[in-house]
């Protein structure tokens, strides 16, 4: 039998990156975080945390925390069935994409989320990378990219994100006299998100044929300040339509190129065993995704 205080233990350890960090959130000392991790690998025959910074679960740990996590929502989901927890306010652990939580995720969901008295745990990566962490357990819910759903998943389409590369007049003027072209993009400085695979970094290996290292580029983890840097005319960017469309109507901003902006779809992925809360959570993504598409 599984003992759930010793998954408490590695769950705290995995969520805060270290045993300190969990020793503060079980209000424990960091020995006897330590002492439960230990008899927990003892009991698994198997080494569950890499000792790193931050210290993070291995395969085997990985599924003791999907295990944890699910029935920890299984639990939340039975007392609200007593009608024993109506003062509880419960947890949900979610990936996101920065470009969403820019555009106003949080405010446009936040009537939901205290309605329902739902905490969100917000794990931040590119909408490729989302997914991932579903697989692994460590989120109950993700946005991503990938049509298709996962074992034990469902999938609930969100529509089309729309990009387009943009950048101030004075930029373009310098670094783009000509138009957009290959020559041009592998000398002028790119502002991109974080050191994945992004968007932007596909679209100019597709488009262009340019590699990572082919093109000068600011590596920015934080969808703002990447706005911010093309604002400023420090770089142009492949920025969403909505947050690029007020800028671009008063001129501070320029299209670098005509046509169709760049269409990314958006999935919903979630455990197909949801509780009222996460159904509810699940809900309100879609409704902010469906406002989105209309700006």
């Amino acid at each position: 039998m599984l003992d759930y205080k010793l998954l408490e233990a590695l769950d705290a350890v995995a969520a805060s990156g270290s045993f300190e960090g969990a020793a503060r959130r079980l209000h424990l000392t960091q020995s006897a975080i330590s002492q439960r991790i230990r008899q927990l690998e003892e009991r698994s025959g198997t080494v569950l945390l890499v000792r790193d910074t931050p210290v993070r679960a291995t395969a085997a740990g990985q599924k003791l925390l999907a295990h944890v996590r699910q029935v920890r929502l299984l639990e939340a989901e039975l007392q609200e069935t007593l009608e024993t927890a109506a003062s509880d306010w419960l947890t949900l652990r979610i990936g996101v994409n920065a470009d969403s939580l820019a555009l106003g995720l949080i405010a446009a969901i936040a009537p939901s989320l205290q309605a329902a008295r739902i905490l969100l745990d917000c794990v931040v990566a590119d909408e490729a990378q989302t997914l991932d962490q579903l697989r692994s357990g460590e989120v109950l819910g993700c946005i991503g990219t990938q049509p298709q759903q996962i074992a034990g998943c469902g999938v609930i389409p969100l529509g089309v994100m729309q990009y387009v590369p943009v950048a101030t007049p004075e930029f373009v003027a310098r670094c783009f006299p000509a138009g957009l072209g290959a020559d041009a993009l592998a000398d002028a400085p790119a502002a991109v998100y974080g050191q994945q695979d992004s968007i932007h970094r596909r679209w100019l290996r597709e488009a262009w044929g340019l590699q990572p290292g082919d093109y000068p580029c600011h590596v920015i983890p934080d969808s703002t300040a990447l706005f911010g840097a093309v604002r400023a005319g420090l770089a142009y960017g492949l920025v969403p339509l909505p947050q690029a469309r007020g800028a671009l109507e008063r001129g501070l901003l320029c299209e670098l190129a005509a046509g169709e902006p760049i269409g990314m779809p958006l999935f919903w992925h979630h455990w197909n065993r949801q509780t009222a809360p996460a159904r509810v959570l699940a809900d309100a993504v879609a409704l902010f995704a469906g406002k989105l598409a209309d700006r």
